[in-house]
Parts: structure tokens; sequence; C-alpha cells
């Protein structure tokens, strides 16, 4: 150790500052350049800690921290350069100018290798567009539940879809930044400056500060770009699949628009499970598990938009009331069972933060919630459209923590039956 400190500083070479004759204008001229670049080198590292700090999003914080590192080095080699004008530490200017060579090759391979993948990289206004189709396809919805007449359906449609949405605005909104912010333009920067020395490149690299800082740029460009496709790769993979749960939102939903509000016999059993498939994408991204306790009940008369909208409902309050919950795992079970040969009685019951006793009563109230980003019309149209098929909603809860059960009974009633009872009445 001794032996390398006593190279690194040998003193048997001539100070720089020989070389300047020990002219005062041209000895601090460079002396007070190299401070100033220096002292800037210095600030950009706790710059970008106060990102890294601030932005702890960023995926690759990793990589800023490496280029701050690069650039404290830059600056203590403009450092070096003052201390050699008295002291000839040539030795230690030559190692870090042997750190910067082997930087500069395997950078070099670096680049050449990522050159093909940065090219890859999704345009901003490719994905401008993705969020302009988004945007369509969602008024489309829109309309097509106006001309349907299904206020209410509409309603919990664009609920579970926008519920998605989020996800694909968020997808979309990441993926634009990234590529808007990529780092893929400093390869143009650095193919300008290489031209621009293509008759000295060697030299440049070697000798010129911008030269030297050049390498170790394109190693952390060449990390830079890399983690920026895989996390693009990742990101466009989640925007594909919530695009697809829309799709399904919709279809399943339209097989439902072309009879508003008549009765007609069905299987609630079936119609609870597209109620499933409705959901499935929400309650999977929110880690909540459903488990399904379904009867075989006979077909009965039923409207089934308002079934619908009174389950789909259900669901997502149960939903949201587990959100707080972290010290259990996240469950919903829906039930169907047959109550005699007269009633079918739907139960969702949650685990979740449940209700206050002095709540209970004020439930199914037009505008009461306890939601501080809630509407307080959700239940209130629940419960009306459970008494509008001759049914009844009602919910049970222990307290707070102790979840919640919400309970609906619809009469089972043939379409013969419900005729006849027309006719008497």
């Amino acid at each position: 150790m001794d032996d390398l400190l006593a190279l690194l500083t040998d003193k048997r070479f001539m100070p720089h500052g020989h070389c300047y004759m020990w002219r005062p204008d041209l000895l601090w001229t460079n002396v007070i350049a190299d401070s100033l670049i220096a002292l800037s080198y210095v600030t950009i590292p706790f710059t970008l800690i106060y990102f890294i700090h601030k932005r702890k999003d960023v995926p690759f914080d990793w990589m800023l921290a490496a280029f701050g590192v690069f650039i404290l080095a830059c600056g203590t080699s403009h450092l070096i350069e003052i201390l050699t004008i008295w002291q000839p530490y040539y030795w230690l200017s030559a190692l870090i100018k042997v750190v910067t060579a082997i930087a500069s090759v395997i950078t070099a391979i670096l680049l050449i290798r990522l050159v093909p993948a940065a090219l890859r990289i999704p345009s901003p206004q490719q994905l401008a567009r993705v969020n302009d189709e988004l945007r369509e396809a969602q008024a489309e919805l829109v309309t097509t539940a106006r001309r349907a007449g299904m206020a209410e359906i509409a309603t919990n449609v664009l609920h579970n879809v926008g519920n998605v949405l989020n996800s694909v605005n968020v997808s979309a909104q990441v993926l634009y930044d990234k590529v808007h912010a990529s780092k893929a333009v400093g390869v143009a920067k650095v193919v300008q400056l290489m031209r621009e020395h293509s008759d000295n490149l060697g030299d440049f690299i070697s000798r010129d500060p911008k030269g030297r800082a050049l390498p170790e740029y394109l190693g952390m460009l060449a990390e830079s770009l890399a983690a920026e496709r895989e996390s693009m790769i990742k990101e466009l993979a989640l925007l594909t699949r919530s695009i697809d749960h829309i799709k399904e939102i919709v279809a399943t939903q339209q097989s439902y628009a072309g009879n508003s509000s008549v009765l007609e016999p069905g299987s609630l059993k079936e119609l609870m499970e597209d109620v499933v498939r409705i959901c499935h994408g929400s309650l999977a991204r929110h880690d909540v598990t459903l488990v399904q306790e379904l009867d075989d009940i006979p077909l009965m008369a039923l409207d089934k938009h308002k079934v619908l909208q009174i389950l789909i409902n259900l669901i997502n309050n149960a939903r949201q009331a587990l959100e707080s919950v972290t010290d259990r795992p996240s469950r919903i079970v829906l039930r169907l069972k047959a109550v005699g040969d007269q009633r079918a009685r739907i139960e969702v019951e949650d685990n979740g933060e449940g209700i206050a006793m002095g709540n209970i009563s004020h439930v199914f109230e037009h505008g009461f919630t306890t939601r501080a980003d809630g509407h307080g019309f959700g239940l209130h149209s629940c419960i009306l459209a459970a008494h509008e098929m001759g049914g009844d909603l009602a919910v049970q809860s222990a307290g707070p923590g102790q979840g919640a059960l919400f309970i609906l009974e619809l009469p089972m009633v043939t379409l013969s039956e419900q005729a006849r009872q027309v006719l008497s009445g």
C-alpha cells in the first residue's frame, strides 16, 4: 500500500506549472476554468440524489446514482489537473486515464448492441394514438348506453370500465413519459459529437474533457435504454391485458342491452357467473379472492338489467370496503340459494371494514355515504330496483372491522305465473 501511494505521489517529475512557464495569467486561467468545471460537476450528483429522493417511482434510480458517481469522478479529474500544476502526481492522472480507456471499450461495444433496441422504442405519436383510441372507445360506450335508454346500467358499465381505464391511462401516461424523457436522444448527440471529431477521435477521447466523459456516458446510456425498453415491454403487456378486460366487460353487458326492462326466463346462476367475469379484473388487481357458492335453482322470470345493476354495485362496494384492510387476506363470498320454493336469495359477504351500528339504518338512503369520494346513490338505486322486482335488499354487520353481508331476495316466479298475476290484477 505504501509503495502504491509512493508511486502515485512520485515527485521526481516536473510540475505542470513549468509548462506554463509559471505565467500567472495562463496558470490562473487554467486553475479558474478547472475549478468552475469541477464545482459544476460536484453539484450534479447532489441534484440527482435530490431527484431520486423526490421521485421514488423512477425505475432506474440506480442508474442515476451511478451516473452521479461518474460525474463526480470527472470533477475529480479536473481537480487533479489543478493539483499537477504544483505537484507532479502524473501516475495518479494516468491511472484515471486507464480507467477511462477501459470504460471506453466496454461502452463502444454496448452502444453497438443497444442501437437496434433503441430504435424499437415506441414514439410519443404512437402512444398518443393509443390514448385517442381509448377515449373514442369510451365515448362510443357512453353513446351506446344512452341510445339503449340504460341510464342506470350505463352508470355501472362506466364505473367498471372506468376502473380499468384508470390503469390503462396510467400505463399509457407512463409509456408516454418514458418515451418523452427517453435517453435515446443522447445517442444522436453522441454520434454528432463523434462526427465532429472524426479526424482526431482518439485524441479527443483521451485528452478532451468532453471526450473523456464520453465512454462512461455511453455506458450509462446503454444501461438506461435497456432498462427503459424492458420497463416499456412490461407496461405494454399490462396495457394489452387491460384493454382486453374492457372488451370483455362491454361484450358481456351488451348481451343484456337488447331487451331493456323486459322480464324473460333466465338462469340466475348464469347471470351471477357473468357478473363474476365482469368484476374479475378489478378484484384481481386489488388482490381480492372471490368465493362462489352458487346452488342450482329453477329458471325464473328475470329483469336481467336490474339484477345486473344490483350485483355489480354490491360487489364493487364490497371491494371498496376491503381497501383499508391490511391484517388479513381480502375475501368476498358470493352465494345463491333457494329459500323454500318461492324466493331466491343472493348474498354478498366481505371481511372488510364493516358498518357502524349507527349507519346500518341509513345505508340505503339517497345521498348517504361514508366515503370521501362517494356519491350516495348506488345502494339507494339498488334497493329501489329490488323493490320494483318484488324483492328486497338488506344489510347486516357486526360493526367496524367485522365485515358486512348484503342480502338480495327475489321472487322465484315463472313467466306463466307472472302473466296470471298481471291478468288477475
